[in-house]
């Protein structure tokens, strides 16, 4: 089976493209496939502790329970500028580098960003 890297720039309180991109790292996780998620910029809430505390199913929720069969990772620099700490991350989610970005889409067979553009 391939490896999936996706890209999650925005914010999964504002866009729908979170949504779209848990949903395929699902499907690809369920196909077989190695699935990783880097978020980045307001992408980074994807992965946030505290979005677990709202009432109705979200992308955050899928995604934690997707954690551990697929990689989950956001960017250091952009969880710290707004707040997240390592401790504020749902389980199974980690703070990265760009350095692990530029990993991810060197051993990516396929590559998907999520910019939030039309």
């Amino acid at each position: 089976m391939g490896r999936l890297g996706l890209l999650v720039f925005v914010s999964p309180v504002q866009h729908r493209a979170p949504d779209t991109a848990v949903a395929i790292a699902d499907a690809a996780v369920g196909a077989g496939h190695a699935v990783s998620l880097f978020l980045l910029a307001d992408g980074v809430y994807l992965a946030s502790r505290a979005l677990l505390n709202a009432p109705e199913e979200t992308a955050v929720h899928r995604l934690s329970r997707l954690a551990g069969r697929a990689e989950v990772v956001t960017c250091a620099t952009c969880a710290r500028f707004r707040g997240l700490r390592d401790e504020d991350l749902f389980p199974g989610a980690r703070n990265g580098t760009l350095e692990d970005l530029v990993d991810l889409l060197n051993s990516s067979d396929r590559f998907l960003a999520f910019t939030g553009e039309t």
